[in-house]
């Protein structure tokens, strides 16, 4: 498969990246689909397990931040149910080697940021975000 240009990691193993642009061969199951994260992403990801694709979409949510790149500031909406109605918004910022998410409209209940960044000491690193957000030293 090809990836286009820009540092990719695997959605299912985070310690997968891939820089592109490039063609990728690899051996995988049937049943298996590459999943790629471009980098400068923020995703929203709901709990496991709950086995329907409705459910509170700001309570227990998991914000992951993939590859952000300093001076670097992404966005992403976090929907409320009803049409275009939306829950909270939320941004990622990284500044001096520090990444910041915060809740910027909205609100969240329990939520937690996930960092994924190559080269930082640390590949991956999950914190409890609070009511002013979550914060990462690199």
């Amino acid at each position: 498969y090809y990836v286009p240009s820009g540092k990719w990691t695997s959605f299912w193993d985070s310690s997968k990246v891939v820089q592109g642009p490039s063609w990728v061969k690899e051996k995988v199951a049937y049943d298996d689909l590459p999943v790629l994260v471009r980098d400068n992403s923020l995703l929203l990801v709901g709990k496991s397990g709950l086995g329907k694709p409705d459910w509170d979409y700001n309570c227990g949510l998991e914000v992951r931040v993939y590859e952000l790149s300093e001076g670097a500031s992404v966005e992403a909406v976090v929907p409320g149910g009803k049409s275009t109605e939306k829950a909270a918004k939320l941004r990622a910022e990284r500044k001096d080697g520090k990444v910041t998410v915060k809740v910027v409209e909205g609100n969240l209940k329990g939520w937690s940021a996930t960092l994924l960044a190559q080269g930082s000491g640390c590949h991956l690193s999950t914190v409890t975000a609070g009511d002013d957000g979550a914060s990462f030293t690199l």
